[in-house]
């Protein structure tokens, strides 16, 4: 019940006296019909007697908050539940209504209670509504919810504890008439333009907005606290409240009593003389029927990644793996700087558009419940939106095996026949080719495989169709046969071979005859027993003017001793560290230049980046290319190319692009990039993460 001249479950007089008279009855057949919200339980034990259907009974009101019965944002929520679901719940709790007449005309249960509504005019609490004939009392409350923002179950909840016309079996028509009892003071007559269910259920709908404004009801106002009463009878005392929410406020202006200690033990029964009920009864239905009347926060998502695109980006993120208890229906990714928001309903990734190219971006995905409250959020690390390369700028050269990835390399660096020079290299084993891509860089031309015994097709066309004034095979016969020789030879007027009796002096054959003057500016010197350092190096050493000469790793070979002595180099670059070519090598070496360097890194790709980084110390390269660092024939012709093309190679996984190589590529800033070698070599990821370092 309510303040005086607000509302109350006390009513005009001749209802007064129905009331008394049922409750009259009720004490005679065991139990009583509520007469008042405030100081009478809706519903009691054994209630079938009085007129209810069999309801609940709670023995503990666990989770009970004077300060925050309802949260404004469950209060408010219009979207529980729908015209239908409301109505097969009446459905549910009234299976056999008594019908029949009383002296106030037909017993009609809530479940096929109809009425006419009327037209009601918009405001700033409700957006008004349109009457029509024949309305259920579902659609009433549900319409009536849309118009005025509030929840139905809210409204459901009222009409319980009001009149208990949820669960009643032989409701007589003045229930219906003060269903809520809106309008109806307990010192006054009730306000006849309250009188009627549709006039009940709207104006107690549009009063729980104007109590929640505050601009008219300011002695509940949340945040501070009230001494509100226990029962209508002041000498039951106060207590302190502090009331958090309006919707809480809303629920004591309507019925301004909080239950006391007896009211709360006895769950929905009777506490003592001091008891109230109205509130109680509103949290133990609402709690019964329709679960909390609190929303819990949502879990974070988890794993919230970032792609960047042009002025745009990629949000993906996991969903909670539990939802906490609230539901998350939306997602809701916002950009820092600029604060650029895009929602999802459903899905777990989105695209923010409209962000600056060049600008890092850091993106928080909140996670919201049914009503849109109590978010929990989780940031993204920062990501640089650019423009996309100009086309061409990225391209893979590669082909069904290496015979043809090599081919497709000397096809785009060559693309014009009359080549100075060709090197023919074996494909099935990788250290005479070492030392011809470095030559073949510097010299400019290609660098192609064949097979020991058999010219691969596509290599004899490559060949034809680049007329090299001299071809180069590179080793001996065991490396490549008489036979492919001899088919090499119709491509060139001029076929020579360079090898020697083992890959150190194949490489110091390849030097003599590229460098035959001595005074080079720079010598590589790479171990001969792998071939990932001495790939970067054969690129770096094309571009530079150097050959590049292979050791053991822990002992110098004399050839190449002395062709280092032959060559007097200006400067000597010892690829990789300790472990691949040793402290005493490196004391060897010393002795032929005033300059010896080592570049290396933790692995095979740190390595590249080293080298890369001594080569072109300044921005703006025209060229990188990105091989496999796990096998050697793509890299090969590739390193002849780069060399040609001065560029650097740098070495990636087949599937995840080393953080020292991004770096670098970063750094290089380059204006093409050629990826060597097809999709099961490095895989289209790899090809859309190096397209961000091209230059601008």
């Amino acid at each position: 019940m309510a303040s005086p001249g607000i509302r109350s479950a006390r009513v005009t007089l001749p209802v007064r006296w129905a009331v008394t008279l049922l409750t009259i009855l009720g004490l005679v057949i065991g139990t009583a019909a509520p007469v008042s919200a405030a100081s009478v339980p809706v519903a009691a034990p054994a209630p079938a007697a009085a007129g209810l259907a069999a309801g609940p009974v709670k023995t503990s009101l666990v989770g009970w908050n004077a300060g925050n019965i309802i949260s404004d944002a469950v209060f408010t929520n219009e979207a529980t539940m729908t015209e239908s679901q409301i109505q097969s719940f009446f459905n549910s709790k009234v299976s056999t209504c008594r019908g029949g007449s009383d002296q106030y005309g037909p017993i009609i249960c809530l479940k096929d209670f109809r009425i006419d509504s009327v037209s009601m005019p918009a405001d700033k609490y409700c957006k008004g509504y349109t009457g029509a004939r024949n309305e259920s009392a579902a659609r009433i409350i549900y319409r009536v919810s849309q118009a005025c923002d509030i929840n139905p179950q809210v409204l459901i909840v009222m009409l319980q504890k009001e009149q208990g016309l949820v669960t009643h079996t032989w409701p007589s028509k003045w229930r219906y008439d003060i269903a809520l009892g809106q309008g109806c003071p307990d010192t006054a007559p009730c306000d006849p333009k309250f009188v009627g269910f549709f006039h009940q259920i709207y104006g107690a709908a549009r009063q729980m907005q104007l109590y929640m404004e505050g601009r008219y009801f300011t002695w509940y106002a949340p945040g501070k606290t009230w001494n509100v009463l226990y029962h209508p009878n002041s000498a039951c005392g106060t207590a302190p409240v502090k009331i958090v929410n309006k919707a809480t406020s809303a629920l004591y202006y309507y019925t301004p009593y909080q239950p006391n200690a007896a009211a709360l033990r006895a769950g929905y029964g009777t506490g003592d003389s001091c008891s109230s009920y109205g509130n109680r009864n509103f949290y133990n239905y609402f709690t019964d029927w329709f679960g909390s009347t609190q929303y819990k926060v949502p879990n974070a998502p988890s794993g919230v990644k970032a792609t960047a695109g042009d002025a745009r980006a990629t949000v993906a993120w996991s969903a909670p793996t539990s939802d906490g208890g609230a539901k998350v229906t939306k997602y809701t990714v916002t950009a820092q700087p600029g604060g650029k928001t895009a929602t999802t309903t459903g899905a777990t990734k989105v695209d923010v558009t409209g962000l600056a190219n060049g600008t890092a971006y850091t993106f928080t995905v909140t996670a919201t419940n049914a009503a849109g409250t109590s978010p929990a959020s989780v940031k993204s690390a920062a990501v640089t939106p650019k423009a996309p390369p100009p086309p061409g700028s990225v391209v893979r050269q590669g082909g069904a095996n290496r015979f043809d990835t090599a081919v497709a390399v000397s096809k785009a660096a060559y693309p014009t026949p009359g080549v100075p020079v060709v090197y023919v290299a074996s494909g099935e084993d990788f250290p005479d080719a070492l030392a011809g891509a470095a030559a073949a860089g510097a010299l400019g031309g290609p660098v192609l495989l064949t097979q020991t015994n058999a010219l691969p097709s596509a290599v004899a066309a490559e060949l034809d169709r680049l007329n090299p004034a001299r071809i180069v095979i590179l080793g001996g016969t065991g490396v490549i046969s008489s036979d492919v020789e001899s088919r090499v030879k119709v491509f060139s007027p001029s076929v020579v071979r360079q090898g020697g009796a083992n890959r150190f002096d194949t490489a110091v054959a390849v030097s003599k005859a590229a460098y035959p003057t001595p005074g080079v500016p720079v010598v590589y010197v790479a171990s001969g027993e792998d071939f990932p350092d001495a790939l970067a190096g054969a690129a770096a050493a094309g571009a530079l003017g150097g050959p590049v000469l292979l050791t053991r790793s822990n002992a110098l070979p004399s050839a190449v001793a002395a062709e280092l002595d032959r060559l007097n180099p200006a400067r000597i670059v010892i690829l990789g560290g300790t472990g691949v070519i040793s402290s005493d090598v490196e004391s060897r070496v010393k002795v032929f230049s005033p300059s010896v360097v080592r570049q290396g890194g933790a692995n095979r790709f740190d390595t590249a980046v080293a080298v890369s980084k001594a080569a072109y110390p300044t921005p703006g390269v025209p060229v990188v290319y990105v091989a496999s660092g796990e096998d050697f024939p793509d890299a090969l012709a590739g390193a002849a190319a780069a060399g040609a093309l001065g560029g650097p190679v740098l070495l990636t996984q087949t599937n995840a692009l080393p953080s020292a190589v991004a770096a670098e590529l970063d750094r290089l800033n380059p204006a093409r990039i050629v990826v060597l070698g097809g999709t099961g070599v490095v895989s289209v990821n790899i090809e859309k993460q190096v397209a961000d370092y091209i230059g601008g």
